[in-house]
């Protein structure tokens, strides 16, 4: 019941929610559109005329219907979105909220720090703290946004921190016995519905062995 409890609280909270593994497509009120990625969770506001919405959890990208006077806000841990029409994702983690924007200009603002924002044009991306935003950095959103695809893309990147993206779409657990296993650089391009035979693929190739116990849990050495 204890490690129900989160989840559960989150629940009550959230207008929609993904469990691991699943993605979903939303129309909102206003005619935009948001597809929330696995183990998501947002909130919505659009009552008197607000178009606001909180990522409780997770990632989610918009499709913001243009041509209406009343701005489009989107709010994460810790920095707020605002646009009028435009395309852009947002994905939180523990320690900050990452904003990628695809088409169109966003608004990126410090909840800490009204007076610290960032204006992204298509290709940009930036990330907010709880204390500062980044600067500004180009980033490609073919390989950022490849989920929307069902897909995941890294180039030479360590296997622990492909590992922690592939660890939201496994609904198992998965243990890795020998830390400098992490530190190998992998590459590829994968499909998502069939995680653990990424987790497969990927250990072969660091030169690991995976050994799958019940409960779907997954263990690399």
């Amino acid at each position: 019941g204890l490690t129900k409890a989160p989840d559960l609280a989150l629940r009550l909270r959230a207008d929609y929610v993904t469990a691991a593994g699943e993605q979903r497509a939303v129309t909102l009120p206003d005619g935009s559109r948001v597809t929330l990625n696995t183990e998501s969770a947002i909130a919505l506001d659009f009552v008197k005329g607000q178009r606001d919405v909180r990522i409780l959890k997770g990632e989610a990208y918009f499709d913001v219907r243009s041509g209406l006077p009343i701005p489009f806000r989107v709010a994460g841990h810790f920095g707020n979105v605002e646009v009028r029409g435009t395309a852009f994702s947002v994905k939180l983690d523990d320690s900050e909220d990452n904003v990628v924007l695809s088409r169109g200009a966003v608004n990126v603002v410090s909840r800490a720090q009204p007076q610290e924002h960032a204006s992204l044009s298509p290709g940009e991306m930036v990330s907010v703290t709880a204390t500062s935003i980044s600067p500004i950095k180009k980033i490609d959103t073919e390989r950022s946004l490849a989920w929307l695809e069902g897909r995941i893309i890294f180039d030479d990147q360590p296997l622990g921190d492909v590992l922690n993206d592939l660890r939201r779409y496994y609904s198992g657990r998965i243990f890795v016995a020998n830390s400098a296993i992490e530190r190998v650089a992998v590459s590829g391009n994968y499909k998502l519905d069939q995680p653990l035979l990424v987790i497969r693929s990927l250990a072969e190739a660091a030169g690991a062995t995976v050994t799958t116990l019940p409960g779907g849990i997954v263990v690399l050495r």
